[in-house]
């Protein structure tokens, strides 16, 4: 009959067993040994879930860098919310700086010019329109200003020529990257992008660093 390690519990074969029960025990076995070796990567993870306490090995050395990384909370790895980016549903992110949530993009489109405050409460959804303000007649507009025309179309609009907007408002193209001319002031087309908070995020932490 079979017994245990001490430490990772390995089933050690009884020279009596049965091949079969063998086989199966050092199957599990190489499953073990399988889930607790050292993963290698070059940098944090933006991708996957992982368990507290999960450590991976940095597989470049090098003196100032680090030994490796060590999830610090359950959950999933994300790449950081990025400006003016276009996503599509089912893309994940993270806050620029870490609020311990993670974000599903449920509806494509691009992301805003300015991050936004991102809500913590489970499901919440939101639109990526932060610092967005409706289109006004006769208003000098800067580069990089968003706004929302006074008909909801799906689109927000962000200044990329400085100018005074026209006496009326434009009629909106509604492609991506396109442009609109407003008097002076010209404005490139986006679909607002829509998330929603799915959960938790994982968080790395360098370890061991090399000096």
């Amino acid at each position: 009959m079979s017994t245990n390690t001490s430490k990772l519990q390995l089933k050690i074969p009884a020279f009596t067993d049965e091949i079969e029960n063998t086989i199966r025990d050092l199957g599990e076995n190489f499953q073990k040994l399988d889930q607790i070796s050292d993963d290698f990567v070059t940098d944090i993870p933006i991708r996957g879930d992982y368990l507290q306490n999960a450590t991976l090995r940095n597989a470049n050395c090098v003196y100032g860098s680090y030994y490796g990384w060590v999830n610090t909370r359950t959950g999933k790895a994300a790449p950081k919310w990025e400006s003016v980016h276009s996503y599509k549903n089912g893309d994940y992110i993270v806050p620029t700086v870490d609020n311990g949530h993670v974000y599903q993009c449920i509806q494509s489109g691009y992301s805003g010019y300015r991050e936004p405050v991102f809500p913590i409460s489970e499901g919440s959804e939101f639109q990526d329109i932060r610092a967005t303000s409706q289109w006004a007649s006769t208003t000098l507009y800067q580069k990089n200003d968003m706004v929302l025309p006074s008909i909801d179309n799906g689109r927000y609009y962000i200044c990329i020529q400085a100018g005074e907007s026209g006496d009326q408002e434009p009629i909106w193209t509604t492609i991506d990257g396109t442009t609109t001319y407003d008097k002076n002031a010209v404005w490139s087309t986006h679909r607002i992008a829509k998330w929603k908070e799915i959960g938790s995020a994982a968080w790395f932490r360098p370890f061991g660093k090399i000096e």
